[in-house]
């Protein structure tokens, strides 16, 4: 009696009223991620960095303009001299001017620049999908592991009924003398055991909630619902549809290829690296220029009455030969070809990753189904040898042992029923994030 009354007291502490809670769904859950977790967040704000890096990339064919401005004064007193007599003498001058530096060809890089610009950018677009589908899929990983926790203490809440109704037959039948003292003992231990798994069960939901709530971004203290409508009828329902559909993986592969964002990424950084290596070889050609500049010159003595004016023009053309650098050229351009041959590499793993994100995903899909299918098996008969084994205890034809191990088999074969569900479940839009279909 003190046992369940401390057990009772646990679960009274842990519950929270349900009008304190909000309810959160699978997809707000996953719009919450994508609005709130921090890698989404660093992958958009690079993602703006590469962007504003094309503007500046454009503005190198641009003109460079400044202007520039000078006011002085000065002045001096002397004593008078047999030929001059004491004074003073007073002048300034104001000068502005207004100068501009065009570079029309710096060995045609400028272009390159651009171009290599706009794939960084591009890749770093991707780059930001793929952080906001890694997100998405662990959302899902998450969510789901509080829906299995959610009915795994489902599983021991019913176990522990079964076992405490299960203990007070036994205490009634051992107190008119049908049962051995042993088995009142052996089912007391049974009981505090399911208590025990009970309290585990609760200790899992609850951390599986806080580690969903942590990767939200989401206040921790806070309560929150996790609805699980309709979850297993989606389980049955895919279930269906994986069975009547046949996979190519070929065209499988081809599909993701195209529609995958981190190969789309590791594509256009092989494209960037290739402009790295083009502009490395123009520094060896040469570069044009033109600077041009208006200046205005204003000076006088002693007031601004006696100021003169002068303004004055200049343009300039200039040509830049590369003869000699100290071997930086030839340096950079062997540097840059390195990197786009690292960027091929890069590329041909990626590619090699897809096929094997592909070929795992449909293995780790075939081996959820079968492992759901034979759960549902082992349920029926679990609940059968149950159903025997506690009638024939009944009965004075088994002993309590043999019904203990039956119970156990029942509960385990339950809590193996939810666990497989849920993985086919996370099983499947594994597959579908490994094979591109599904974007966020």
């Amino acid at each position: 009696m003190k046992r369940s009354l401390v057990i009772a007291l646990f679960f009274i502490v842990l519950q929270v009223p349900v009008a304190a809670q909000q309810k959160l769904s699978l997809q707000q859950a996953i719009a919450t991620a994508l609005e709130k977790n921090i890698s989404v967040i660093s992958a958009k704000n690079s993602m703006e960095i590469r962007r504003s890096g094309v503007l500046a990339e454009y503005g190198q064919l641009l003109p460079n303009v400044y202007a520039a401005g000078t006011w002085s004064r000065d002045g001096r007193s002397f004593e008078a001299t047999p030929l001059i007599p004491s004074g003073v003498s007073a002048g300034g001058s104001t000068v502005a001017s207004l100068n501009a530096r065009l570079s029309l060809s710096n060995g045609l890089s400028n272009f390159s620049s651009i171009d290599r610009a706009k794939n960084l950018a591009g890749a770093e677009e991707y780059n930001f999908q793929q952080s906001r589908q890694n997100i998405a899929l662990s959302v899902q990983q998450f969510y789901l592991a509080v829906l299995r926790n959610k009915q795994l203490l489902k599983v021991s809440e019913d176990n522990l009924t079964r076992s405490k109704q299960q203990l007070s037959r036994i205490e009634e039948s051992n107190r008119v003398g049908a049962v051995a003292k042993a088995d009142l003992y052996r089912q007391q231990v049974q009981t505090a055991n399911d208590e025990l798994s009970l309290i585990n069960a609760q200790n899992a939901f609850d951390n599986s909630k806080l580690d969903l709530l942590y990767l939200l971004s989401l206040d921790v203290t806070q309560q929150y619902e996790f609805d699980d409508d309709g979850v297993m009828q989606e389980v049955a329902r895919m279930d269906s549809v994986y069975q009547n559909e046949s996979y190519d993986y070929t065209a499988i592969v081809e599909n993701a290829l195209a529609s995958r964002p981190d190969y789309q990424s590791s594509l256009l950084s092989r494209d960037a690296a290739s402009n790295s290596l083009t502009i490395a070889k123009l520094g060896h050609y040469p570069s044009l220029s033109i600077d041009g500049g208006l200046g205005y010159f204003m000076a006088g003595t002693s007031g601004f009455s006696d100021f003169k004016n002068s303004s004055s023009w200049d343009v300039a053309l200039s040509v830049r030969i590369p003869i000699f650098s100290g071997f930086q050229t030839s340096n950079a351009v062997q540097t840059s070809r390195l990197g786009f041959e690292l960027a091929e590499q890069n590329l041909e793993q990626a590619k090699r990753k897809v096929q094997m994100d592909i070929r795992s995903a449909l293995l780790d899909l075939e081996t959820a189904r079968k492992r759901y299918d034979v759960s549902l098996k082992n349920v029926r008969s679990a609940e059968e040898d149950r159903r025997i084994a506690e009638e024939r205890y009944n009965l004075g034809a088994n002993t309590l042992l043999d019904l203990l191990i039956a119970n156990a088999n029942y509960t385990s074969a339950l809590s193996t029923k939810v666990s497989s569900a849920y993985d086919f479940l996370y099983a499947k839009q594994q597959f579908r994030i490994a094979a591109g279909r599904d974007k966020y």
